[in-house]
């Protein structure tokens, strides 16, 4: 009987421990996020978050997140594009 409730005290601790670290083997790594829509940044008037989620450009530009991205490039007419999440 001792090992009986040995093995169901390692199964519930097991049990308890796995939605620990279920979710991140589901994830999507962060290179794999999606290009910024900028369409919704048209009609921002240059007023952007001060949040940090850099951006690297086609101009070798580093944007502290992608509203600064996208204003800018609309600003030089699409003259740029999108490179990848991060610092250049």
């Amino acid at each position: 009987m001792p090992f009986f409730s040995s093995l169901i005290k390692a199964i519930f601790i097991i049990s308890l421990a796995f939605p620990l670290y279920s979710e991140t083997g589901f994830s999507r790594p962060m290179d794999f996020r999606e290009e910024p829509d900028c369409s919704i940044y048209e009609k921002n008037f240059g007023l952007c978050t001060k949040e940090r989620d850099q951006v690297c450009a086609t101009n070798g530009k580093t944007y502290g997140n992608e509203c600064y991205f996208c204003t800018d490039m609309i600003k030089s007419q699409r003259t740029f594009g999108f490179l990848r999440f991060g610092k250049c």
